[in-house]
């Protein structure tokens, strides 16, 4: 399924991650990856400003996006909880600029272990969207008759960055990654 983000910036990046208890597991262990895109709780650097006859649509993102893989090498130490927040940037046409952590107690603190977030930046260097775009009405009614769309008017595509949340954690013997909020 592909969504529209409506959190927009400079493209600035920065990760974090979280422990928390988890349930012993046994010695057979796997990863899966599931995200949460969290742009809207993390303090942006600066912000476009529209005029009352512009919209903007945030990227959509590809189905086929990767998520990032539990680290292998960590799944013997049955580590707690880790949350790895990151911000994406977005360049014009779609592709990942860059990623880095994204610090932001305290659903966002610090990383404690590098090896989760170099996981998530792995997976989100290939990812791809659909631009954002700036659609530009030639006045304000116009815009709000056509709402959820550029209607056919100017489009104009825009870089942005935004923020997500992955949560890794082993649980029942298996190691697994979920959607954070």
């Amino acid at each position: 399924m592909r969504h529209r983000h409506w959190i927009l910036s400079t493209v600035l990046l920065a990760g974090c991650a979280t422990q928390a208890p988890v349930a012993k597991e046994d010695p057979t262990r796997s990863g899966q990856v599931g995200m949460n895109e969290i742009s809207a709780l993390i303090p942006q650097p600066s912000r476009m400003e529209l005029a009352d006859n512009e919209s903007f649509l945030m990227p959509i993102e590809d189905d086929a996006n990767p998520m990032p893989a539990y680290p292998e090498a960590l799944l013997s130490q049955r580590l707690p909880l880790q949350v790895v927040c990151v911000r994406v940037g977005v360049d014009r046409d779609g592709g990942v600029l860059s990623s880095a952590p994204a610090v932001a107690p305290p659903n966002c603190p610090a990383p404690s272990d590098p090896a989760f977030f170099e996981a998530v930046r792995g997976a989100v260097a290939g990812w791809r969207y659909d631009p954002a775009l700036r659609c530009v009405f030639p006045d304000a009614k116009t815009k709000n008759d056509t709402e959820g769309s550029c209607g056919g008017h100017t489009e104009i595509r825009e870089a942005v960055t935004l923020t997500y949340r992955f949560m890794f954690e082993q649980k029942d013997g298996r190691a697994s990654v979920r959607m954070g909020r």
